[in-house]
């Protein structure tokens, strides 16, 4: 797909439980860095789908992490696994610690794409006096794809006997992420996309999508960008849009690409999407004509 501007560095976090999470970041020349970017992808992705995105972000100066989830991308232990949802978070944290160490800075932005805009924003609720600001883009929110009954009932049984039984992600279609044939082969041929998971991984996922509907309104107080896909097959725009209206109350602002399928880093012609990362990060106006 869209080449990286910048060749990231391959690195591995040994988290507190002993997994170890390999990932790609974009260090900084600048000498005291006000903050650094967390960047977290979906469901079915991993940080290679989002090279020239984070790269066009740490153009901007700032240090970019983009780590692969545990149990996806360049991760092959407990594929599609978790032990809890709250070790999704607790794996943000570390990766933080590490980059404040690292790059000597206090502060954060997080980036959260399609089923990565959960925990960006559960962990943007738990440590807010960590982050600057939150950009979610086709965050996985209000899926309009989802597992069906029967299949939810068998995630159930499986739960019973250990819950490591797997089940197909009810996205293998890639025409769902994009219109570009050229995208679309991409992900096809993804030799490292996520195809199926454990049926404690939908679990933890849907505890996590309780804690998040359990947000009282106003409670993200970091200052919030929504960026929806017009065209987005597999989310719930107006839901979504709704929904973190209420939770950011003043401090959002979202912003329809029109034209776009749920992944724009996929587009043929990225500019429009490239227009709106590029004010994100002025801090301009995103009303993009």
């Amino acid at each position: 797909m869209h080449a990286p501007l910048s060749t990231p560095v391959r690195r591995q976090w040994t988290m507190s439980d002993g997994y170890s999470i390999r990932g790609r970041v974009w260090p900084s020349s600048r000498d005291n860095l006000e903050y650094a970017l967390i960047y977290l992808h979906g469901i079915q992705s991993h940080g290679g789908w989002f090279e020239w995105s984070a790269s066009l972000l740490a153009a901007s100066g700032c240090a970019v992490i983009l780590p692969d989830r545990r149990g996806s991308g360049l991760n092959e232990i407990d594929r599609g696994d978790t032990p809890s949802w709250r070790r999704w978070l607790k794996d943000i944290d570390e990766i933080a610690a590490w980059a404040r160490s690292e790059f000597n800075v206090k502060r954060f932005d997080l980036a959260g794409v399609s089923w990565g805009g959960k925990p960006a924003t559960a962990w943007c609720l738990r440590q807010p006096t960590s982050v600057r600001r939150l950009l979610l883009i086709a965050p996985g929110l209000f899926p309009a794809v989802d597992v069906g009954a029967w299949t939810r009932f068998q995630i159930g049984r499986a739960l019973l006997a250990g819950g490591r039984r797997r089940f197909n992600i009810p996205l293998n279609d890639p025409a769902l992420f994009t219109d570009n044939p050229a995208g679309r082969n991409f992900i096809e041929h993804d030799p490292l996309k996520l195809t199926d998971a454990a049926a404690r991984f939908f679990w933890q996922s849907r505890l996590l999508d309780r804690h998040l509907l359990r947000t009282a309104p106003a409670a993200l107080n970091c200052p919030t960008t929504l960026l929806l896909a017009e065209s987005d097959q597999i989310i719930r725009n107006s839901l979504t849009a709704q929904w973190i209206r209420r939770v950011a109350g003043a401090a959002c602002e979202c912003v329809s690409l029109p034209d776009t399928e749920h992944t724009p880093e996929f587009a043929a012609d990225i500019y429009r999407f490239e227009q709106a990362l590029r004010r994100w990060l002025s801090g301009e106006s995103q009303a993009i004509n």
